[in-house]
């Protein structure tokens, strides 16, 4: 999970000791919850053991501020007491939207309303201790019995004041024989009517609290996005090329999800993604459609100058590349035991104690409760030929090599690839942070590095430019050779050739996943089908109940979109 502000990353690793690491998501959204029905509840308390006193801020309590003293100590402490209502009220207004799936300006406004919650929160007691010392603050420690204080006057029993008192001077001062005269500061009553009771305080916070918690669970079931899986006939089963264009989705229902806060993404950091889905007993299709303003297919090319290659990158040797990078969509489902994001995410420099840290800086993904979530991640320039689609997991955490230990490699936590063999390898080593400053030596040159260079299309550093339609930014082992002086010598300077190499004699198996994409008028449309069981340990099945969570890259390595809530299958 990544923050598209790296003043934020940098401040989220400074607060690292204090910070939790596991669950966040889950976590905050439960807080923000007992939040709304904690402040309710106090609402309720003000007004049953009739308190609102306390916070009654009129004109003659603020001309208290003039005076020196105890006086305007708890003047200021009631406005404090405003305000602090004030800024929570924009947090949890705030913080639903963002649960709904706001943009990122309510995401500052969430921000910000939080540093001033700790800033008044800290003039509060303060302001206490000015009033009253420690003894004021040890008051929350000896608690005392509550003493209400008296209702305010009843309209109906001012007016049968009134009337007696009328009655009384129109009989020269001799009050009607059982006629009940209010005494100033008292409540009485007549016959037959009996005293309202003012209830149980406790009682009834207990009772709002639970109300509110209970709308709060139904509002989150009542609006969660639901993806319909229909069945079709296997002679329907759609043709995987990118076009949606085939029967079988002409009919099946759209589910949208707006992912934010990534990179990119023409300055938006946002990608709104519609699904679909159909399946034929044996394998299910699914139909991916997001916003993506420009089609980047380069991923991290190789550039010849004088004194040798180079790799074209920013930030690779820490895994944040946002430049020349391709695009990608990664899909996640997990099994239903958790309906918020958050499992598999653990935001800490080094969360993991004794292995190595996260390159980024902002975390690992890694399950601790020895459950699998299955990740697809489609990439621009990883597919071939073949529509490959890479079949991943998150699990629990990986050993370290030799090289990740000593810090050559990343380290991915419990994130990796199912096991098989690999489809395609970078044309260039590892190096650890601080490294691709010099020359590296590719792996392979093409064969006719003409013609490469032809087949990658039009050829641009401005990363908000797409590539060329049919260009591609990879090259097989049949077209290629491994690296040799004398076959670099005839290469001339300022060729480019890919970063990517697809390797030979890949078989499919029943786990696979295949998937062709295709790009127009700043849409990706990706087609993929894998099978809805397919037996392996590492794969979750496409069954009813499962939970769905997407994010989009745009030419970014690790700073993808993401949205909290899931999408969850229903399967025909």
């Amino acid at each position: 999970m990544a923050s598209a502000d790296p003043g934020f990353d940098r401040l989220g690793q400074l607060l690292d000791a204090v910070l939790p690491m596991e669950h966040l998501w889950y976590r905050h959204l439960m807080a923000g919850a007992g939040l709304i029905a904690v402040l309710v509840a106090y609402a309720v308390y003000l007004l049953h053991a009739r308190l609102q006193r306390r916070l009654r801020l009129d004109w003659g309590r603020i001309a208290l501020l003039l005076q020196a003293g105890r006086p305007r100590w708890a003047t200021a402490s009631v406005i404090t007491v405003w305000a602090l209502l004030a800024a929570l009220g924009a947090e949890i207004v705030t913080g639903v939207a963002l649960f709904l799936g706001a943009g990122d300006l309510w995401l500052s406004v969430h921000l910000h309303a939080t540093w001033v919650l700790m800033v008044l929160a800290i003039t509060h007691v303060l302001g206490h201790w000015i009033y009253g010392g420690w003894s004021q603050l040890s008051r929350i420690l000896r608690p005392a019995p509550l003493v209400l204080s008296p209702p305010p006057p009843d309209l109906a029993d001012l007016l049968a004041e009134q009337l007696a008192l009328r009655e009384r001077e129109a009989r020269g001062g001799r009050a009607a024989a059982g006629t009940p005269v209010r005494a100033h500061g008292t409540s009485v009553t007549e016959p037959g009517r009996e005293r309202r009771h003012p209830g149980r305080p406790l009682a009834s916070i207990i009772a709002a609290a639970t109300v509110v918690l209970a709308l709060a669970a139904k509002v989150e079931q009542s609006t969660r996005v639901t993806l319909h899986v229909k069945s079709i006939s296997r002679a329907l089963a759609p043709r995987l090329d990118g076009d949606l264009s085939d029967p079988a989705w002409s009919h099946a229902p759209v589910a949208s999800v707006l992912t934010q806060h990534g990179s990119n993404f023409g300055g938006t950091g946002s990608s709104v993604v519609d699904i679909r889905a159909v399946h034929d007993d044996e394998f299910a299709y699914f139909a991916f459609v997001w916003t993506d303003p420009t089609r980047s297919l380069k991923h991290l090319p190789l550039v010849k100058r004088q004194d040798g290659w180079y790799l074209a990158q920013t930030r690779h040797d820490v895994a944040d590349e946002n430049e020349l990078h391709e695009d990608k969509l990664a899909i996640l489902l997990a099994q239903s035991t958790l309906q918020i994001i958050g499992a598999a995410i653990h935001l800490s420099p080094a969360p993991l104690p004794g292995k190595p840290p996260s390159l980024t800086g902002r975390g690992l993904h890694y399950m601790t409760d020895g459950s699998i979530a299955d990740v697809w991640q489609w990439r621009a320039s990883h597919g071939g030929s073949s529509g490959h689609i890479d079949n991943c997991h998150f699990g629990g955490p990986a050993e370290a090599t030799e090289e990740q230990t000593e810090g050559r490699e990343r380290y991915t936590g419990g994130f990796a690839q199912d096991p098989g063999s690999p489809a395609y390898q970078d044309n260039f080593r590892s190096e650890p942070p601080g490294g691709y400053q010099g020359p590296v030596e590719p792996r392979r040159l093409p064969i006719e590095p003409g013609a490469m260079m032809r087949s990658m299309g039009r050829i641009q550093n401005d990363a908000e430019q797409s590539e060329s339609e049919g260009a591609r930014w990879w090259m097989t082992e049949d077209e290629s050779v491994p690296y040799s002086k004398a076959a670099d010598d005839v290469i001339e300077t300022g060729t480019v050739i890919p970063g990517v190499i697809m390797i030979r004699g890949v078989r499919e198996d029943a786990a696979s996943v295949r998937g062709v994409a295709r790009w127009a008028a700043g849409r990706w449309v990706l087609e993929l089908a894998r099978r809805l069981r397919t037996g392996s340990k590492w794969d979750v099945p496409i069954a009813s109940g499962v939970l769905m969570w997407l994010a989009a890259f745009d030419h970014s390595e690790t700073r993808h979109t993401w949205h909290v809530r899931p999408v969850q299958l229903e399967v025909e």
